[in-house]
């Protein structure tokens, strides 16, 4: 006695949640605690595509780019958030 659940997204609905402001507030929210634990030198940039939205944390200057170059900080920080 199985039952199957069958769902259709619709393709307007999807890409409106992924362009929503909800979703853009969460990927930066993520994008700080990363950025907080990668230490100073590192920013948080909100990204805006034309599917989606989202948020970026790179290296902001020399120290911090050698920083990551040496230490993976960034792949570290991914990890743990």
């Amino acid at each position: 006695m199985s039952s199957t659940l069958k769902v259709k997204l619709v393709k307007n609905g999807v890409k409106s949640l992924l362009k929503s402001d909800e979703v853009k507030g969460a990927c930066m929210d993520i994008a700080m605690k990363m950025q907080a634990q990668a230490g100073p030198g590192y920013e948080v940039e909100e990204r805006t595509y034309p599917e989606r939205s989202g948020a970026a944390v790179f290296t902001g200057d020399a120290d911090a780019f050698y920083d990551n170059l040496t230490n993976n900080t960034l792949e570290k920080v991914r990890r743990s958030v």
